[in-house]
Parts: structure tokens; sequence; C-alpha cells
């Protein structure tokens, strides 16, 4: 026996310690609900759930975004559709003027209306806000603009931006000529003989179907009595264009014919003789180059649509009047568009740009309907520009449709993530409560078994009496 080291009150202090350390940690999960309260508890755990609610947070921030700019884009259109309201009427108006049953006083009147009107959407253009930010006065669109040294003549609306996606920068347009002929000189060297000749970097109208790269004439089947000869368009693919009798002129004189929207001249064609051709395209059509303040230039001609006076590459569209000179010019591009956040990280938005809508936009400026001619003219200018408005008010309505999906989508993202945060960090409260019944015993146990062993160096006495 021994008194000076008491083992068994040693092991049953040392275990009714431990016990009394978990019971704490049963109290704190149980009044916390949580079973990560501290590093300690699960370091793992606990760097995982961290990450996981900076996500669910930011998914419920980036919920009320997205709510937040669908009011921003429902407060846009409803003054669009006022707006539209105001041209349907100015449309009415100018329908009623063009009517001859009227006299110059009734249209004077008619022109009255129309003007306040007018005067009525820039108002709405300028005083439109949402939280005091203007909406439709274009500080939240794509502009453009030239700098002072260039000139852009015979350029309109150059460039109308319709991707909100350009960085803000200096971009430069190079223009070929608006025409450009190329004349070859084939020898032949018998009747049935043929001339192939290969023109590089022409083509037409994409619009039209036709492709951009290298495009071969041949001229064969030369017939000296007619005076004829076939003559063939090979498209960069090698497929044809069509194929077309040439009449080639016993007199000398060139022979013009159009074969898959190509002008072919052909001269005069003898036994031993030459075949002269020449092919005119706008030549404007072959080079479209976007270059950027990096120097980077894009050559991207397949993409270049020109219908109806205007080029369209990539989102930017510019019309043009006339034939444009050969030359460069360079425009700015600031992009203001509006960005969403609709995510919970970086770069996670949908960017939406809102045009200005004034009637120098809409293009109705000067329309008068003092006269029958000016009231048909009216009508035009009006069509055209409902027609644009229209397509505003439809772009708008297609982005709030798309943040109702958005909204719905982070709804499920946030709450299936944060049943995950939930297994890693809540706590099991019934099986938190087993655990405490348990080591509640086990401390009451373990101080009934510290005060026996501590009784037990008193057995010690006894020996000595």
């Amino acid at each position: 026996m021994k008194i000076n080291n008491n083992i068994q009150a040693l092991n049953a202090y040392r275990n009714l310690y431990q016990n009394q350390q978990s019971t704490s940690k049963n109290l704190e999960k149980l009044s916390s609900g949580l079973r990560i309260n501290r590093a300690a508890d699960d370091a793992a755990g606990l760097a995982i759930s961290e990450k996981m609610r900076s996500q669910i947070r930011g998914l419920k921030m980036a919920e009320r975004n997205a709510m937040d700019g669908i009011s921003l884009m429902q407060t846009s259109e409803g003054a669009l559709q006022e707006v539209h309201s105001m041209l349907q009427r100015m449309r009415e108006l100018a329908v009623q003027a063009a009517n001859d049953t009227n006299t110059d006083e009734d249209r004077d009147q008619l022109q009255k209306e129309i003007d306040q009107l007018k005067e009525e959407i820039d108002s709405i253009s300028e005083k439109t806000e949402f939280n005091t930010r203007k909406l439709l006065d274009g500080s939240s669109a794509v502009l453009t603009s030239f700098p002072d040294n260039n000139s852009a003549t015979n350029m309109t609306n150059f460039p109308q931006v319709q991707n909100a996606n350009y960085p803000t920068g200096t971009y430069r347009l190079d223009l070929g000529a608006s025409e450009q002929s190329v004349n070859i000189t084939q020898t032949s060297a018998g009747i049935n003989n043929a001339a192939d000749v290969t023109l590089a970097g022409f083509g037409t109208d994409e619009a039209e179907g036709a492709k951009f790269g290298e495009y071969s004439v041949l001229i064969r089947d030369y017939n000296s009595e007619t005076n004829t000869a076939r003559v063939e368009v090979l498209d960069p693919d090698g497929l044809s264009k069509g194929i077309k009798v040439v009449d080639t002129n016993g007199e000398g004189d060139a022979a013009r014919d159009t074969i898959g929207g190509l002008s072919i001249d052909v001269g005069k064609i003898s036994g031993n003789g030459t075949v002269k051709a020449s092919i005119e395209v706008k030549a404007q059509l072959t080079l479209f180059q976007v270059q950027d303040e990096a120097a980077e230039r894009i050559r991207a001609p397949k993409t270049l649509t020109s219908v109806n006076g205007n080029f369209k590459y990539e989102g930017i569209e510019y019309s043009y009047n006339g034939n444009i000179a050969d030359g460069e010019e360079t425009f700015n591009l600031t992009n203001n568009s509006l960005a969403f956040q609709i995510g919970p990280n970086t770069n996670q938005d949908v960017m939406i740009d809102i045009p200005r809508m004034d009637v120098v936009t809409l293009g109705i400026t000067n329309i008068n309907v003092s006269s029958n001619t000016g009231a048909n003219q009216a009508i035009f200018e009006l069509d055209q520009a409902i027609s644009k408005l229209s397509d505003a008010r439809a772009k708008l309505g297609a982005v709030q449709n798309r943040m109702e999906h958005t909204i719905n989508n982070l709804q499920v993202t946030h709450e299936n993530l944060t049943s995950s945060e939930s297994r890693i960090r809540d706590a099991d409260m019934a099986l938190e409560m087993t655990e405490f019944t348990r080591n509640n015993i086990l401390n009451q146990s373990a101080t009934a078994m510290l005060a026996q062993a501590n009784q037990l160096p008193q057995g010690v006495l006894q020996l000595l009496q």
C-alpha cells in the first residue's frame, strides 16, 4: 500500500475531467444548434462551410440584384410604353392630315398637337429615372463618336452598336474602294481551249449567299461562227455560280453579262487572239477590319453582311449613303451599359444598354403634316420610329424574362447549397442529447468513484494501530 500517490484517485479524476469536457461541448452544441462552433471542432469542415456561406450569401444578394434589375427595366419599359402610345397618336394624326378634306388651318391644328407630343417624348427621355439614375437619356447606352480629325463622309448612323459586350476604346475601320475593276488578258490557242483566270479578294453581298475569297472565271468553247463562248464562274469552294453563253462581239467591243452576281466583260475572240474580261465588284464588301488600342486586328470578312445599305459585323452596324471613299476611319466606342450582378462571383453579370429615346433618336424631329406630302412622309417616319421603339421594348422584355428565370435558378441553387452547408455545420440535436445524457451519467459516476478513491489511503491507519 502506498500513500504518496493515489493512482486510483488520479485515474478517477482524469476520467471525470474528460467527461466534464465532453459534457461542456454537448451543452455548447445543444445551446447553439451548431456542430462546429470553433475551428477546433472540425478544421476541414469549417473551411468548407465558410466557403459555402460566402456563396450562400452571395446567391441571396444576387437574387435581390436581379429583382432590382427587373424593377429598373420595368420602369424603363413603362416609360417606353407611354412613348409608344404617343407615337401611335401622332401616326393617327398624320393619317388624318393626309386626307385632303382638311384645310390648311385644320392641318396646322393637327401639327400643334404633334409638336406637343414630341416635346413630351423628349421630356420622358430626359426625366425617366430609377432611384435618381436616368434611364432613357442615353447615359446607359453604348456610345460612339468620331474624333475631330475624321470626316466620316457619306456615312450615317455610324456605328450603331448592337452588342453591349464591346470594351470601351478606339476602333478602326479600314475601307476599300467603292468600286474596283480588274482587266484580264488571256491568249487563246484555239477554238475549244479554255481561258482560266483566278481573281483574289473579291466577293459579292453575303446576304445573297456569296462567299469571300478567290473566284475563278473560265472561258471555253468559243464558236467562231456565232461569236459566242461559254463563261463559268467558280466560287472559293470550287462550286459553280453559273454558266452562260456570252456574245464575244465580232466587232471587237466588249460584251457584258452577269454571272453569279459578278459583271463579266468579254472582248473579241479570234482563233489565236486574246480574251479580255473584267470583273467589277463592290470592294468595300471584301474587307472589314476592327482594330483596338492594342493593335490587335480582327479580319473576319465572312461575318460581314450588307443589306439595304447597312454593314454589320460582330454587333456593330453602320449605314452608308452612296459610295464610300478609300481610306480609314477611327471611331470611339464608350460602353456605358448597365451591368446586373446576377451571380455570387466575379464576372457573373448581365449587360444591357438602354438607348436614348428622344425624337432625334426616333427620327421624327422634322415631321410636318401641313401638306399631303408631308403627312405621308410623317406616316413613314412614324412607322420607322414605332418599329425602333418596339425593338427596344422587346429587348427589355426579353431580358426581364431572362432575369426571372435567373431568379428561379438562384433560389434553387441557394436552397441546395444551404442544405449542404447545414449537413456540415449544424448539430444533430438527437445525437447530441444522447451523448449529453451519457456524459452526465459518467460525470456522476466519476465523481462518486473519485470520492471512494480518496478514502482508500485511510486504510493505512489501521496498520499503524
